[in-house]
């Protein structure tokens, strides 16, 4: 099974413990009970008291605030974590680029993974030595690998399946 999925079904199972310890604590919170107090002595005494919690009431409802603020918590944190961002791959290296280093990158991603140095030069307008620079920089980081053929450079990204 992919992580990403496992992922996606830990988040889905903290998103259902959320509402459902949120329903019990509505639930309980809207519900306090009536008890009577009896007094046997000379007399009998019968009182009774509306809007109580019980012990019982209470523990439930401390139990199902913690379980919902931890799973909101989680929920939160998971949100922030980005499944692809591992330390050292690909995606999580690309937060850290420059605004070349970006356009270049992805420019080499949605060619599938392969394109010509040339190519990059004329499409984003760099000059040579920019995009040459720009490539030492990503090939610097892992991000790229360069191949020479002849006389230009091709220049493919890891992790990417080549199309051509």
């Amino acid at each position: 099974m992919r992580w990403g999925l496992r992922f996606e079904r830990w988040r889905l199972i903290l998103a259902l413990i959320y509402l459902a310890s949120m329903a019990v604590l509505i639930f309980k919170m809207a519900s306090p009970v009536n008890i009577q107090i009896i007094v046997q002595g000379e007399q009998v005494y019968v009182r009774e008291v509306s809007n109580v919690y019980t012990f019982t009431d209470m523990f439930i409802i401390t139990v199902s605030a913690v379980v919902m603020a931890s799973s909101g918590l989680s929920l939160v944190l998971a949100g922030r974590m980005t499944l692809e961002a591992k330390p050292g791959s690909p995606v999580s290296m690309t937060k850290t680029l420059s605004g070349n280093e970006v356009k270049i990158y992805n420019l080499i991603r949605e060619s599938g993974g392969v394109a010509f140095q040339s190519e990059i030069v004329e499409a984003l307008n760099l000059s040579k030595s920019t995009a040459s620079i720009t490539l030492d920089r990503l090939e610097a980081k892992g991000l790229i690998e360069r191949r020479k053929r002849g006389m230009s450079n091709i220049i493919v990204a890891k992790h990417e399946r080549p199309n051509r």
